[in-house]
């Protein structure tokens, strides 16, 4: 019939015929978009741990960075401004109990440096007096009516009585003529003859191995009962600067937080308040004072300072080996960072964390901390 069609016709129907099928919809059976989703979900099952470690990782590299520019920026500027500058580490909570909470690293805060204390009066001395002869120690006595500050602290009628938030505390260093510091160590007010009594460590600062230390020059002891001028030179007061909060998920790990290869001086303590965490950098870009445990005592460190920074979920003082790979503890995960800080320097290094097999604390901190050591020793950033 087509045939005797005039030919015109022919045409116009053939172009409908093929308008009709360019129209028709190209889809998938059903078949076809099962076996798409299915191959789809397999795919997502098997990469999405993948991304989620490597989601994880960079959140832990990310922070690590951060907290090593925020020390850097403390010892630059305590550099450049000639006087103490440190950084504050603050718990999630100062309980006096081992938790979570006060396991956990969650903020950073700068520390400015205030002036030296050198007593109310202009010609304030301070007395030596030896226990005995060629003691190692020796005990000091301030007038209280010249220095009214360390009365704070000392005196039971005062309302910071053997307080952190004295002006003038255990733990503040105490420099006399020669430039050497130590360690004040205030005892109590003596009314009766208007005193405050304090002892020093004429040996200290010490080294790791309990030997006197040769960064300080030589102090030559005065004779007994002579009175010399002092410098007291005050713990660091939080500054009004930008704090650092660390993003959702990331702390530091003070469980294994501490000094030298297989220290944990900063874990937190049962029965006493945990405060945070200082480490104050000097004019000289040192570090001049650090925490040495959990509940405010601050000395001169003897040894690298480690600091271990991972994941919340990984905070686990009372299971601290727990090697599940679901959620491991923070010294067992190998996405853990170390920070290392050099005392004799004050530079701040990230550092990776090795494979741990022990089971004991110091043990599994020489092992965990041995790629740390490598790298604090290889780096040669100054």
């Amino acid at each position: 019939m087509n045939a005797l069609m005039p030919s015109s016709q022919r045409l116009n129907a053939a172009s409908r015929v093929a308008i009709t099928r360019r129209r028709l919809p190209n889809g998938f059976t059903l078949v076809e978009l099962l076996v798409v989703l299915t191959v789809f979900l397999i795919v997502t099952a098997v990469s999405l741990p993948t991304f989620r470690s490597l989601i994880s990782d960079q959140k832990v590299s990310q922070s690590s960075r951060t907290i090593v520019a925020y020390l850097s920026e403390a010892r630059s500027r305590a550099v450049a401004e000639g006087r103490y500058v440190g950084v504050r580490i603050d718990r999630l909570s100062s309980d006096a109990a081992v938790n979570f909470r006060t396991s956990a690293g969650v903020r950073l805060r700068q520390l400015v440096g205030v002036p030296p204390y050198t007593g109310e009066a202009a010609d304030a001395k301070v007395k030596f007096i030896y226990p005995t002869a060629g003691s190692t120690t020796a005990n000091l006595e301030f007038v209280g009516v010249d220095n009214q500050l360390l009365l704070l602290y000392t005196d039971t009628n005062s309302a910071l009585y053997d307080s952190l938030e004295a002006p003038i505390s255990d733990g503040d260093l105490i420099e006399f003529p020669g430039g050497r510091y130590f360690r004040l160590d205030l005892g109590t007010y003596v009314s009766a003859t208007d005193t405050v009594t304090a002892q020093i460590n004429l040996d200290s600062p010490l080294s790791a191995s309990g030997t006197p230390s040769s960064t300080f020059p030589v102090f030559h002891q005065p004779i007994n009962n002579a009175k010399m001028s002092y410098r007291i030179h005050r713990s660091p007061v939080v500054s009004t600067s930008q704090s650092i909060v660390f993003p959702r998920g990331i702390v530091i790990d003070t469980t294994y937080s501490g000094m030298g290869i297989d220290g944990n001086q900063l874990a937190a303590q049962g029965g006493a308040l945990n405060q945070p965490i200082d480490i104050v950098f000097g004019p000289d870009g040192r570090v001049e004072t650090v925490s040495v445990d959990a509940i405010g005592n601050r000395s001169v460190p003897t040894g690298l300072i480690f600091l271990c920074v991972g994941e919340s979920d990984g905070v686990q003082p009372a299971s601290p080996f727990n090697a599940d790979q679901r959620t491991p503890a923070n010294l067992m995960n190998l996405d853990s960072v170390w920070i290392v800080i050099n005392p004799a320097t004050g530079r701040s290094v990230v550092s990776p964390n090795a494979t741990v097999s022990s089971s004991t604390m110091p043990a599994a901190l020489r092992e965990a901390r041995s790629l740390a050591i490598l790298s604090d020793t290889l780096d040669s950033n100054p």
